[in-house]
C-alpha cells in the first residue's frame, strides 16, 4: 500500500520512512529525521507513527507550494487549521487513485468549528477517530464516537494512534523497578485534577517515595525530551495520572509498554488497559491503590495483563490490521 499522512500545518517537516526509519522528504541525501515527537529516526510518537506503519509519507501541506508527486493509493488527513487553504477537493486533483481517510490529529478543535470538522470528515472516503468515548460526556467538550456518528450520518470508525510498543519495551523497560510513584504532569497542567497533592498524601501515608519528572526542552525541534523523558520514568512501579480529558492517552500505554501500573484518569487508555484502576474518584482510588500495593501477585498480573493489551489494540501491527480492514 503506498500510503501518505497530511496535515495543515504542524513544526515537523516532510519525511518518508523507508526500512523502519523516517527521511527528510525535502533533501537530494537520504537525511535521517529526527523531531520532538520522535526517538531517534526510528520511531514516531503519536500520529507520527503512522507513516512507519507502510514505509509511508508525512506530507506537512503548508511546505508545499505545489503538492509533490507521489503514485498513492491511501491518504490519511487531518484538515484543521487552514480549512480556508486545503480541502479534500484538491487533494483529489493531484491523487485521483487514493483513498481519502480522515483522522484527527488535535484534541483541541481551536482552529475550526465543530460543523466544519464535520463537513470535512464527510467530504472524506472513510472517517476514522482516534478514542472510544460515546457521547460529549467530556468536560472539555471533547465530541465523542457516537455523536460524530449522529453528526455525519455515516459510520465513524474507532481506529486508535499506534505505538511501537515493541521499540518501547526494548529500549526502555526497566525489569528492577523501584517502589515508588511517578507523580505525572503533563505539559498541560489543566488536564490533570488534584493531582499534586493527592499523590503526596497517599505517598506520606503509604510510605512510598514519590518523584517528579518533567523534562522542559530549550529547543523543541532540537532536543530529544522524549529519549529524557522515558528514561527517567521507567524506574518507578506506579504512575498517578488522574488526567480529566476524555481524549486516547498515550501516557497510559506508555506506562503498559513499561510495566508500569497507572493509577487515575478516565482517557481511552486508562479504561483499557487499567480497568481497575480508571476513576478520578480520589476516595475510590486510594482504596485501589491500597488493595495493589499490598498484593504482589494482584500487581504483577494487571501489569502483564495490561502489557498484553496494549500489544492487542495499540501496537503497530494491530492498528495497521485495524486502519486495513477499514478502509476494505
Amino acid at each position: 500500500m503506498n500510503f501518505a499522512m497530511m496535515v495543515d500545518g504542524c513544526a515537523q517537516r516532510s519525511y518518508f520512512v523507508k526500512d523502519k526509519k523516517a527521511y527528510k522528504l525535502k533533501s537530494d541525501n537520504l537525511e535521517p529525521y529526527v523531531h520532538y515527537h520522535s526517538i531517534s529516526n526510528e520511531c514516531g510518537l503519536g500520529i507520527w507513527g503512522w507513516p512507519f506503519l507502510f514505509n509511508g509519507y508525512m506530507i506537512n501541506l503548508t511546505e508545499w507550494d505545489e503538492l509533490p508527486t507521489l503514485d498513492l493509493d491511501v491518504i490519511m488527513v487531518a484538515l484543521e487549521k487552514k480549512l480556508d487553504i486545503y480541502n479534500v477537493d484538491m487533494l483529489r486533483k493531484q491523487y485521483p487513485n487514493a483513498m481519502i481517510v480522515s483522522f484527527v490529529k488535535e484534541a483541541h478543535w481551536v482552529h475550526c468549528t465543530v460543523q466544519q470538522r464535520v463537513d470535512f470528515f464527510k467530504s472524506c472516503d472513510v472517517i476514522t477517530f482516534p478514542w472510544k468515548i460515546e457521547k460529549d460526556s467530556d468536560p472539555n467538550g471533547i465530541l465523542g464516537l457516537e455523536n460524530m456518528k449522529e453528526r455525519c450520518g455515516r459510520d465513524v470508525h474507532y481506529v486508535p494512534q499506534p505505538h511501537d510498543i515493541n521499540f518501547l519495551y526494548d529500549r526502555y523497560f526497566e525489569p528492577n523497578r523501584n517502589v515508588q510513584i511517578l507523580n505525572y504532569r503533563p505539559t498541560q497542567d489543566n488536564l490533570v485534577s488534584g493531582n499534586e497533592d493527592y499523590v503526596e498524601y497517599i505517598g506520606n501515608k503509604y510510605n512510598v517515595k514519590v518523584v517528579k519528572h518533567l523534562v522542559k526542552s530549550k529547543d523543541p525541534h532540537k532536543d530529544n525530551t522524549w529519549e529524557q523523558f522515558l528514561s527517567g520514568i521507567t524506574k518507578s512501579l506506579y504512575c498517578f495520572n488522574t488526567a480529566n480529558q476524555r481524549v486516547g492517552g498515550s501516557m497510559g500505554v506508555q506506562c503498559a509498554a513499561l510495566g508500569i501500573l497507572n493509577f487515575g484518569g478516565i482517557q481511552d487508555s486508562h479504561e483499557i488497559l487499567f480497568p481497575e484502576t480508571a476513576t478520578n474518584d480520589l476516595v475510590k482510588l486510594e482504596e485501589i491503590f491500597e488493595k495493589i500495593h499490598n498484593d504482589f501477585e494482584l500487581r504483577e498480573n494487571i501489569i502483564k495483563r495490561a502489557f498484553d493489551k496494549a500489544i492487542e489494540i495499540y501496537s503497530h501491527d494491530s492498528v495497521k490490521k485495524r486502519f486495513t480492514e477499514v478502509i476494505k
